[in-house]
């Protein structure tokens, strides 16, 4: 009988350190010995409880993680193309923006020429003194 430590143990069983001490924990996984470094785990115990990885499985995840790397390039120029055309969708924005900006200052300018001619209408010309006298504004002649 193998004994290893809970970390090797986690190693073999392709599970994590802290899933082990859970299982030592709750009692479904039991220890050979328990020191000062920490447990000791049978190993025959510990593949009873979590079954040992498949070399095959091991070799099918490399052979799909060598197939992702290759899928990579490939998904990556889609990727570039749509940077370019999110990058074109940002250019027409701020032209679209500028142009906005550019009617928004013209049609302010216009507003303001528009608001003081209103004024001036409304309070009318400068009221021109009358030279004429009491008699002359109501009979209508002028004075001497």
């Amino acid at each position: 009988m193998a004994t290893v430590s809970m970390t090797k143990g986690a190693e073999l069983a392709g599970v994590s350190k802290g899933t082990v001490s859970k299982a030592l924990k709750s009692g479904r996984l039991s220890y050979a010995e328990k020191t000062d470094n920490g447990y000791l785990i049978d190993t025959s115990e510990l593949f009873r409880v979590f079954p040992p990885k498949q070399k095959e499985t091991v070799a099918e995840s490399r052979s799909e993680t060598h197939s992702g790397n290759s899928e990579t390039p490939i998904n990556s120029g889609g990727l570039q193309r749509e940077i370019e055309l999110l990058r074109e969708q940002l250019q027409d924005r701020d032209s679209v923006v500028a142009d906005l900006r550019q009617r928004l200052d013209k049609s302010e300018d216009e507003r303001r020429e528009a608001q003081a001619r209103v004024i001036g209408l409304l309070t009318g010309p400068e009221p021109a003194e009358s030279k004429r006298g009491f008699f002359g504004r109501l009979f209508g002649k002028a004075d001497d």
